[in-house]
């Protein structure tokens, strides 16, 4: 008989629901403070919190639900988070209840909460939420030995599509430049493989960058992985050349085909040598 496949916590899932959750929870925040008289009366603030609210309160369901199927918890949205609360020791899971009730009421409608309930509500418990983010990622971490929340899975997945996608603008090259200008289809082949290769590495470089101190980045990712080490800098204008022909292609999709054969044939080797770069960094990471 074969037996279960073990389920494993989805890193990428956890640490996304806790990036939307802290831009609500800041949000809230900000509204939490202002003035009772304030808060009552302006009815943009009072409807930008409930938008808040709903982010908040459901990023924070995202998470528990996973986190409890994987433990093999029997909850439900009315009690998970007090139930994964408790199960990881944590010590507000009264609260975190208090507040799963009044977010059913004031999402519902069914029973009126006033603006002054609410402001006096979260300004006394809207920490709960943080506390509830930072138990869970600590139990991750030691349940899973992965100190920085790496998701490796991703990593992998992305690092496949990277491969593969060289792999076909590689064959469509080998065609040859007169072939390429004569036939679109080879055009929009590599064009299409060429956008997910980079696309790909994007996302190994914004999931990994916080982990190597990384702070604050754009679309200047992988410009900013260089500037800390982590691809050596003889890569700078591959980078740089990867990143203009790809905001090219998005924005105005007329890179003439005799250019783009060009640009391919100097990047679509580089990829794999990139991906090895950040992968060796990252060995050095974790020793």
């Amino acid at each position: 008989m074969a037996s279960r496949k073990r389920k494993d916590f989805k890193i990428s899932l956890i640490v996304e629901a806790f990036h939307n959750l802290e831009k609500s929870y800041m949000d809230l925040k900000k509204h939490a403070s202002l003035p009772e008289e304030e808060f009552i009366s302006n009815r943009l603030v009072l409807d930008r919190v409930r938008i808040d609210l709903n982010l908040a309160f459901e990023s924070c369901m995202r998470v528990c639900r996973h986190v409890s199927t994987v433990l093999g918890l029997r909850t439900s949205s009315k009690d998970c988070l007090r139930t994964l609360a408790l199960h990881i020791g944590m010590e507000e899971g009264d609260k975190l209840q208090r507040f799963t009730e009044l977010y059913f009421t004031y999402r519902d409608l069914k029973d009126a909460v006033s603006p002054k309930e609410l402001h006096k509500f979260l300004k006394e418990n809207l920490f709960v939420f943080k506390e509830f983010a930072r138990a869970v990622v600590e139990f991750v971490k030691e349940r899973t030995g992965n100190r920085l929340l790496i998701d490796f899975e991703l990593l992998n997945e992305k690092a496949k599509f990277i491969k593969d996608s060289v792999k076909k603008i590689e064959f469509v090259l080998s065609q040859g430049p007169e072939e390429f200008r004569k036939k679109p289809m080879y055009y929009d082949r590599a064009k299409y493989f060429y956008q997910v290769a980079y696309d790909s590495l994007f996302d190994i470089c914004k999931h990994l960058a916080p982990k190597f101190g990384i702070r604050k980045f754009g679309d200047d990712c992988l410009s900013k992985m260089i500037e800390a080490g982590i691809i050596p800098d003889i890569y700078y204008m591959d980078v740089f050349t990867m990143t203009n022909l790809k905001n090219r292609l998005i924005s105005t999709w007329e890179v003439p085909p005799e250019e783009l054969y060009e640009k391919l044939s100097q990047v679509a080797p580089k990829f794999k040598l990139i991906v090895k770069e950040i992968s060796d960094s990252l060995k050095r990471l974790l020793k």
